[in-house]
């Protein structure tokens, strides 16, 4: 991708901070329809997610946060601005499934996007993720379409596996081959970090999850290694 961070603000503009993250919507958009997908936005600033497209009728909301470093915040509610007083409350939390289907992130540097599942954010209980290690996310615009050949749809996408009971999870675990890392079914396991984050995750806090969420994890990193750019 073409990196057009030279062309930043070239004009001066005070609120530059303000404009870039629209400018960062407008690009996670703009990905997502010229790959065909209709896109709606959400008018109302207050909204818990930032537009929803759809795929094979199936309805993705979506949050979006631009970046022009190499670090993502997947967090909501956060305050910001010169109008913000100082002693305002921060809520600033988590993104959780009820607030959006999938994190979407774009560098406003190039445009690479990045999209994330946000129940799987909510289970890593982690406010930021580098570039580096959430490569498996990066450019996975066909996730979206679903697996028919696992009998997967673009709405089992949207909806996550969260309501799923353990029997329908180690099922598909078993049916496709996907090794379950929580093999003892541990209640407060430790999730080996490098199948999720990469070779560059050892010094990251662990990853503590119960045995459902673990296998959550292994299902989502199982479809997204599957998808090929």
């Amino acid at each position: 991708m073409v990196n057009f961070k030279k062309t930043h603000n070239i004009t001066n503009e005070q609120n530059f901070r303000s404009l870039i993250g629209y400018a960062g919507q407008e690009l996670a958009i703009s990905r997502l329809m010229m790959c065909g997908f209709n896109v709606l936005r959400s008018l109302w600033r207050d909204s818990k997610y930032d537009g929803m497209f759809e795929a094979n009728n199936a309805s993705i909301k979506i949050e979006i946060k631009q970046t022009t470093k190499e670090k993502f915040t997947v967090t909501s509610g956060s305050r910001s601005g010169q109008q913000i007083s100082r002693s305002a409350e921060n809520r600033e939390a988590i993104l959780k499934k009820e607030d959006a289907d999938f994190f979407f992130g774009v560098s406003t540097v190039d445009a690479t996007c990045w999209m994330m599942p946000v129940e799987l954010i909510e289970i890593c209980k982690r406010k930021s993720f580098d570039f580096k290690h959430i490569e498996i996310f990066k450019e996975k615009f066909k996730i979206f379409l679903g697996f028919p050949n696992l009998d997967l749809t673009s709405k089992d996408i949207q909806e996550g596996f969260m309501n799923w009971n353990l029997n329908e999870l180690e099922t598909f675990c078993q049916k496709n081959k996907i090794k379950i890392s929580n093999q003892n079914k541990e209640g407060r396991f430790n999730y080996p970090k490098r199948k999720l984050l990469g070779a560059n995750s050892d010094r990251l806090e662990n990853i503590i999850v119960n045995y459902k969420n673990s296998l959550i994890l292994d299902i989502w990193i199982f479809l997204f290694n599957k998808v090929k750019n």
